[in-house]
């Protein structure tokens, strides 16, 4: 899978409401680089040379990390709301050894005596 593959599928995922932070917020990282990159090539150091670039970075990856919970936050949603849907179908018992059984296959090993 190349870059370009790996890109689109993230675009598809993003929630519509979060696609202009997700394009803020690549826009921001490009600036952060742009600015890295302009500073080195000017031959600047010290301490406040990078901060601007690296305080541009960091904000951008707040940006992407927050669209980031978003589709991991959709996803939950979307999840929950299937789950209980088809666990409504069935009769409470059922039901019971359900999740009794998810709840083993997922934490088994993390319960005392759940081998």
């Amino acid at each position: 899978m190349d870059v370009r593959e790996t890109v689109e599928r993230w675009r598809e995922e993003i929630p519509r409401k979060s696609l202009v932070e997700a394009g803020a917020g690549a826009g921001v990282i490009g600036l952060g680089i742009a600015a890295l990159v302009l500073m080195l090539v000017r031959g600047r150091r010290g301490f406040f040379a990078f901060a601007v670039p690296g305080a541009l970075l960091a904000a951008g990856l707040v940006m992407l990390t927050d669209v980031t919970f978003d589709v991991r936050g959709e996803r939950i949603a979307w999840s929950r709301a299937f789950i209980t849907a088809e666990l409504e179908g069935l009769d409470p018992l059922a039901r019971a050894q359900v999740l009794r059984d998810v709840v083993r296959e997922e934490y088994g090993g993390l319960m005392p005596g759940g081998d």
